[in-house]
């Protein structure tokens, strides 16, 4: 399968070069594309140290009137592949500033969750405080829920006849960043329900660029983010939708500490495709804190959401 997609895009490089008559382009990416095929690895034994064992919190939720996870777990080694062990006698409580308590209850396999039971954790600008009883120890983090503007609409887009996609139906979302240097955003896409979950498919915005330096403030987001809806196939190409298929979009508001956070984590995970421009290995810094002042990883957001729905049609 993946030798055709190559032959079906070689063939149309080719017919792009014929028709211009670039025969010198055309030799040097057929000469790129055949070296990456025959490029081979040799695999190369590390010995890490262990760093210990610590708390993970995965708590990343929202604002959205459906029921809240929060999972814990313990780290364990770089090379383990064995799943981690997960954490079931804790007690997870998140407050409001203005008093309200939400009790997450331990479901299984370290999942805790609060049941939405038709109500919304909070609104705009509302402060959160998580706490965590495990182990004789307290762990707790504060958050606020940032602004997030609305999703205008989603746009669809046949393209055919392109040199490095597929032909079918391509999607992008439409939404204006606030005035106001600072504020950022993770974009989640569902597939006919599932997330788009490849590292490479993890989509973050700093105003409605890439970073805080791109000088994009109160603007349309830029067309990579907004186009950045499809599906990545094993050669991070995008994957046309067809015809029936929903694409969802949801636009969560971040603060700066987790736009930090997932940017790391991605350059983590995706760290093994740099060759010879690989980071240290290290782990993201953690917001939530333990009362020994032990070190603890993962993170606390509560994330405001706009969200908007197409099925794929002529």
């Amino acid at each position: 399968m993946k030798i055709e997609r190559i032959e079906n895009r070689m063939e149309r490089i080719n017919r792009v070069m014929c028709q211009d008559n670039i025969t010198v382009v055309w030799m040097g990416l057929a000469f790129i594309i055949l070296m990456t095929i025959m490029s081979c690895e040799d695999p190369i034994d590390v010995a890490l140290e262990d760093g210990g064992v610590q708390l993970v919190v995965d708590a990343w939720i929202d604002n959205q009137v459906m029921d809240q996870e929060i999972i814990l777990s313990l780290s364990q080694a770089y090379f383990d592949s064995t799943d981690p062990i997960t954490i079931r006698d804790a007690r997870v409580v998140v407050s409001r500033n203005d008093g309200a308590s939400f009790e997450f209850s331990h479901i299984g396999d370290g999942r805790y969750v609060w049941p939405a039971n038709g109500e919304s954790l909070g609104e705009e600008g509302d402060v959160f405080t998580l706490n965590i009883d495990y182990d004789n120890k307290t762990y707790t983090s504060s958050t606020v829920i940032n602004r997030v503007p609305v999703i205008d609409s989603i746009g669809i887009e046949f393209r055919d006849d392109e040199i490095f996609s597929d032909d079918g139906f391509y999607t992008n979302f439409f939404a204006r960043d606030p005035m106001g240097i600072g504020d950022t955003y993770w974009i989640k896409t569902y597939h006919n329900g599932t997330f788009l979950s490849k590292p490479q498919e993890l989509n973050l915005a700093f105003d409605a660029g890439f970073d805080a330096g791109s000088g994009v403030d109160g603007l349309i987001f830029i067309p990579p983010i907004r186009e950045f809806t499809n599906r990545l196939d094993e050669d991070l190409l995008p994957i046309p939708y067809e015809l029936g298929d929903t694409v969802r979009v949801e636009l969560l508001s971040i603060n700066n500490q987790a736009f930090n956070f997932l940017e790391i984590a991605r350059d983590q995970i995706n760290n093994g495709d740099n060759g010879i421009f690989s980071i240290p290995l290290a782990n993201t810094r953690s917001n939530v804190s333990a009362s020994d002042g032990s070190l603890v990883l993962g993170f606390f957001n509560v994330a405001g959401v706009s969200v908007v729905s197409r099925v794929i049609e002529e």
